[in-house]
């Protein structure tokens, strides 16, 4: 188990400053056109739409960064209010896109129903 310190140090480098690799932006594209119906295989379409458009990798990515911020803070802040019962956090991944309140599980198309 990680200590705090390390626990942040982690979602920093492998979580929110992993977006700032530019070859992901490919990464995503090329799979959302291998598996169009996957889950969020509509952002690789996204990207590539932006990207055809002239939009720079980089500020593509300082976008994704600052979502990436964004959701591991409120996350953390949804841990500790609203928080959750019997301190019942183990594994909480396995069930986040069964979770989608669209129903899809994060398919393309789920973002047109949230």
């Amino acid at each position: 188990m990680a200590t705090r310190e390390e626990l942040l140090d982690y979602l920093w480098r492998q979580v929110i400053n992993a977006n700032l690799n530019p070859s992901l932006l490919h990464n995503a594209v090329a799979r959302s056109q291998l598996k169009p119906d996957e889950p969020f295989a509509d952002t690789g379409s996204a990207i590539d739409r932006l990207l055809a458009a002239g939009v720079l990798p980089r500020d593509i990515c300082l976008i994704r960064r600052d979502a990436a911020y964004k959701a591991v803070f409120q996350t953390l802040y949804a841990l500790d209010d609203p928080g959750v019962e019997n301190d019942d956090v183990f594994m909480l991944h396995e069930s986040l896109l069964t979770s989608d309140p669209s129903g899809m599980e994060g398919h393309p198309g789920s973002a047109d129903v949230a």
